[in-house]
C-alpha cells in the first residue's frame, strides 16, 4: 500500500532527525576521543604508564581503526613488558591493515610465546610472498625471522597430540566404550628423553651487506639529516618541549591540554576564555615559549591594558625566562620609533594605539600577537579593535575571562579577528544566531557551538577541580598613640608641601613615602635619608625632613607591633607575616627578637640557599616566618593557613599574591587573614572600600582585577588613592573623594556579576576541553 503525502514526509523528518542524532554522537564520540588521547599522552609523559593505557584503550574503543592510538598502545605494552597489551594492540593494527613491516615479526613472536601458533602461521604465510615483492636491505632479516617462526610453530604443532582423521573419528565414536584396566601397583617405566640438539646462528648478512653497499657520507649531509628530523619533530605537537626551561611553573592539566590543542588543532589561533583565576596567561605564555623553542616564532608583540604590563613584564622574566623590552622601561621614551622596530615587545595597547606610533605598529609583521583584556576589542568602531584588525600576524592569542558583556556581536567581533569569516557576516550572524529583542540569547546553539570549538577554549573551575577551603578576612584598626598620629599627620603634610613645589617631578618618591609611613617609622626613615643626601630635592623642606627623621628614629615600638605580639600569642599555628620594606621587616624582626618570639626571615636580597634554609626553618623549628612582597614565590608554604598583612599594599593586585601564596591548591585548612591598620591612614580608608564596600577577600582570586579594570582605565588603582589623599585639603573632602571611589568599585562589580551571569549562562561548561 502507498504511503500517503504526509506519511512521506514524516518519515522524511525522521531520518534527518536520525541522521542529526547520529551526526552529535560522532561529533562527541570525536570529542571525547581527542580528550582521553590527548590525556593518555599527558599522563605518559607524566609516567602514568598504567593509567595511559587504559585511556588509551577507552579511546581505542570509540575510535577503532585510529593508528594513532593503537601504535600508542602497542609501543608502552612493549615498554611495561605487558604483552597481552602489546599483542592485541598489534593485532588491531594487523587487522586494519596499518601494521609496520617491522611489527610483523614482533607480532609473530608474540602470538608464538601465547602459544597461538596456527595464528602465526597464518600471518607469516601471507606475509612471506609480500616481503619477496618489498625492496630494502631489511626485508632480508625480516624473513629470515618470519622462516624461524614458522619452523618453531610448525614443530610445535607437529609435537603435539594430532586430531584423529574424520572417519577414523566416526569410527571411533561407534565403538562400545572399552572397559577401564583394572589398577596396577607396578609403576609405569618411563622412557628417556631424546637429546635436542640447539644451534645458535647469527645472521651477518644484513651488517655485511651495509658495509658492502654503503657510501660515505659528508658532514654536511649528516647534519642535513639531522636537521631534517629535527624539524619533522617540531611539526608535531604530541609533548610541550618548554617545560625543561620554565621556572617555579605548577601548570595544571588542563592548562597544557589548552595549549596543546592551541597548537595542534587551532593552530595558533585562538580565543581563550577560561574563567576568572584559572591561567589564562601561563597557558598563552606555554604556547608562545613552544613557538620560540620550535623557531617558529621569531618576533612577537603582547598588548595589554597599560596597568597590566610590569604584571606580564615579571611574569615573563621570572618564570618563561624571556626577556621583553616594555613601554614600563625607562628606555621607552629614548628609544623613540626604534623601540617598536625590536623583535619582542611588550606594550600597553593604549600607547600602540596612539596617532604617533599606530602607523609605526602596524607597518610590520608579526610571527606572534597576545592581547590580555580582549573585551577591550569588543567594538569594531574603536581604535583597539582597528588596530588589531591592522596588524599583520601569523598566529594570534586573545585572552578574556567574559567575551560577551552585553551583546553576542561582541562574540562576533571577536571572532572575526581571529578568523575572519568563521561566523560569515555580521548581518549572517544576526539572522542565524541573534534572537530578535534579546541580543544575548542565542539561538541555533548547536551550530554556533559547532562553528565557536574550532576558535575558543572556555575552562571552568567545575572542570579544573580546583577545590581550596575557604579564606575569612579581618580587619585589626589599631589606634596611634600620640607620637605616632603625630608623625603620620607631618610626613602628609609634607608630602602635599612637596608635591606644590616639585611634587610632577618626583611623583613616585612621594607615594613611596607616604605608603612607608602606613608601614613603618624605620622604612621611612631610611627613605628620608636617602632624600637628605639629594639636595636638589630639599629646597625650603630641609628642615622638617630632618625633624621627621629623627622622630621616626626615636619610635622603637608602636601599637601595631603590640597588636602584632598578641595576634602571634593568641593563637597555635604557623603564621606568615607579610610586610613590603626591608626596613620594616628589620623593624618587625628587632621587635619580635625582644620579646623572644623566634621567627625565619625571607626576603629578595637572600641567594637561593638562604631562602630554602629559611623556608625549612619556618617548617620545621619556628611558628613564624616575616616575609617581604616577593613572599617564597615558588615554594610550597600551604602547610601555614594564617597570615597577618603587617602593612597594605595599595595595589589590590599585589595583596592577592600575598593571599595567593597559602591560599592556593594543596592548602587543606581554612586560611585567615588578618590585616593590620592604623586608624585615620591612607590604609584604613583602602580596607574600607575593599573589604567593607566590594567585599573583595570573598571573591575568587583573580575577580578583583575584573572589577578594579572598569573603574580605572589607564590609571593604577594606587595612583588614584594618591590623588585622593594629596589633593583633598581637609578631613570632609577626603571622605568625599574615597567615597565617590567606593561607589564605582560597587557599580563596576555589579556590572561584572552581570556580566560573568551572562557568560555562564551563554557557555557555561560547554565549552570546555
Amino acid at each position: 500500500m502507498a504511503r500517503t503525502k504526509a506519511e512521506k514526509k514524516k518519515a522524511k523528518r525522521k531520518a534527518k532527525q536520525k541522521e542529526r542524532r547520529q551526526r552529535h554522537a560522532d561529533f562527541f564520540r570525536r570529542d571525547k576521543f581527542d580528550y582521553l588521547f590527548s590525556e593518555a599522552l599527558w599522563l605518559r609523559d607524566m609516567g602514568q604508564l598504567d593509567k595511559a593505557v587504559s585511556y588509551l584503550q577507552k579511546a581505542s574503543r570509540l575510535n577503532p581503526r585510529n593508528k594513532e592510538c593503537l601504535q600508542e598502545i602497542a609501543r608502552l605494552g612493549h615498554e611495561m613488558k605487558r604483552p597481552d597489551v602489546e599483542l592485541k594492540a598489534l593485532l588491531e593494527l594487523y587487522a586494519n591493515n596499518c601494521i609496520k613491516p617491522d611489527q610483523i615479526g614482533r607480532l609473530c613472536d608474540l602470538l608464538k610465546e601465547a602459544g597461538r601458533y596456527g595464528q602465526a602461521l597464518t600471518i607469516i604465510e601471507k606475509t612471506l610472498p609480500l616481503i619477496e615483492k618489498a625492496k630494502g636491505q631489511k626485508k632480508t632479516v625480516l624473513r629470515d625471522s618470519l622462516v624461524r617462526c614458522r619452523e618453531y610453530c610448525q614443530a610445535r604443532l607437529q609435537t603435539a597430540s594430532p586430531a584423529p582423521a574424520p572417519a577414523t573419528a566416526e569410527k571411533e565414536r561407534k565403538k562400545p566404550p572399552e572397559a577401564a584396566p583394572p589398577p596396577s601397583n607396578t609403576p609405569t617405566k618411563k622412557r628417556p628423553l631424546s637429546e635436542i640438539t640447539v644451534t645458535v646462528e647469527v645472521d651477518s648478512r644484513p651488517l655485511r651487506d651495509a658495509l658492502d653497499d654503503g657510501r660515505i657520507c659528508s658532514l654536511e649531509d649528516y647534519e642535513l639529516t639531522l636537521r631534517a628530523y629535527d624539524v619533522r619533530f617540531k611539526e608535531t605537537f604530541e609533548s610541550l618541549i618548554c617545560f625543561n626551561s620554565l621556572n617555579d611553573v605548577r601548570s595544571f592539566w588542563y592548562q597544557e591540554e589548552t595549549a596543546k590543542k592551541v597548537l595542534k588543532i587551532f593552530r595558533g589561533r585562538a580565543l581563550l576564555a577560561d574563567e576568572v583565576g584559572l591561567g589564562k596567561t601561563i597557558e598563552a605564555l606555554m604556547v608562545l615559549k613552544e613557538y620560540i623553542q620550535r623557531g617558529m616564532v621569531k618576533n612577537a608583540l603582547i598588548l595589554t591594558p597599560t596597568p597590566l604590563v610590569s604584571q606580564w613584564k615579571e611574569e615573563l622574566r621570572a618564570k618563561f625566562d624571556l626577556d621583553f623590552p616594555s613601554t614600563d622601561d625607562p628606555a621607552y621614551r629614548a628609544q623613540g620609533r626604534s623601540f617598536w622596530k625590536q623583535p619582542f615587545i611588550l606594550a600597553s595597547i593604549n600607547l600602540a594605539k596612539s596617532k604617533k606610533n599606530f602607523p609605526v605598529v602596524t607597518e610590520r609583521e608579526y610571527d606572534m600577537v597576545i592581547v590580555d583584556e580582549a573585551h577591550h576589542l569588543k567594538n569594531r568602531n574603536t581604535l583597539n579593535w582597528k588596530l588589531l584588525n591592522a596588524l599583520k600576524k601569523r598566529f594570534l592569542l586573545l585572552l578574556t575571562a567574559t567575551p560577551v558583556e552585553n551583546n553576542l556581536m561582541e562574540l562576533y567581533n571577536l571572532v572575526t579577528l581571529l578568523k575572519p569569516g568563521q561566523l560569515k557576516t555580521a548581518s549572517v550572524f544576526r539572522n542565524e544566531f541573534m534572537t530578535r529583542g534579546d541580543p544575548t540569547d542565542p539561538k541555533n546553539r548547536s551550530r554556533l557551538k559547532e562553528l565557536l570549538d574550532q576558535v575558543m577554549i572556555r575552562n571552568t573551575r567545575a572542570l579544573a577541580k580546583i577545590g581550596i577551603p575557604p579564606r575569612f578576612a579581618q580587619t585589626i584598626k589599631v589606634e596611634p598613640d600620640e607620637l605616632e598620629l603625630n608623625l603620620y599627620e607631618r610626613i602628609s603634610t609634607l608630602t602635599r608641601d612637596m608635591n606644590a613645589t616639585n611634587g610632577g617631578g618626583h611623583k613616585l618618591l612621594l607615594k613611596s613615602l607616604l605608603e612607608e609611613a602606613g608601614s613603618s617609622p624605620r622604612a621611612v626613615s631610611l627613605t628620608l635619608s636617602r632624600i637628605l643626601e639629594r639636595e636638589e630635592m630639599l629646597l625650603k623642606h630641609e628642615n622638617e625632613i630632618r625633624a621627621i627623621n629623627n622622630m621616626c628614629r626615636s619610635l622603637d615600638e608602636s601599637n601595631k607591633n603590640r597588636m602584632l605580639l598578641k595576634l602571634i600569642k593568641a593563637s597555635k599555628g604557623k603564621k606568615l607575616v607579610f610586610l613590603k620594606y626591608l626596613g620594616t621587616l628589620e623593624y618587625v624582626s628587632e621587635f619580635l627578637k625582644w620579646h623572644k618570639i623566634p621567627c625565619a626571615l625571607f626576603h629578595g636580597r637572600m641567594d637561593n640557599r638562604k631562602k630554602d634554609e629559611q623556608i625549612q626553618r619556618f617548617r620545621e623549628e619556628v611558628d613564624v616566618l616575616v616575609t617581604t612582597e616577593i613572599g617564597g614565590e615558588g615554594r610550597n608554604l600551604q602547610f601555614c593557613h594564617q597570615m597577618i598583612n603587617y602593612d597594605l599594599p595599595w595595589n589590590p593586585m599585589k595583596i592577592e599574591q600575598r593571599i595567593g601564596r597559602i591560599h592556593r591548591i594543596g592548602q587543606e585548612e581554612e586560611v585567615m587573614i588578618y590585616n593590620l591598620c592604623a586608624a585615620g591612614t591612607i590604609e584604613d580608608y583602602i580596607l574600607e572600600i575593599l573589604d567593607k564596600k566590594i567585599n573583595m577577600f570573598e571573591m575568587v582570586i583573580g575577580e578583583i582585577d575584573m572589577v578594579l579594570g572598569r573603574v580605572r582605565g589607564d590609571r593604577e588603582f594606587s595612583e588614584m588613592i594618591y590623588d585622593i589623599w594629596i589633593n583633598s585639603g581637609s578631613e570632609e573632602e577626603r571622605e568625599k573623594g574615597f567615597g565617590q571611589l567606593a561607589g564605582r568599585l560597587k557599580k563596576a562589580k555589579t556590572s561584572y556579576q552581570k556580566t560573568k551571569e551572562l557568560d555562564e549562562k551563554l557557555f557555561g561548561e560547554n565549552y570546555e576541553l
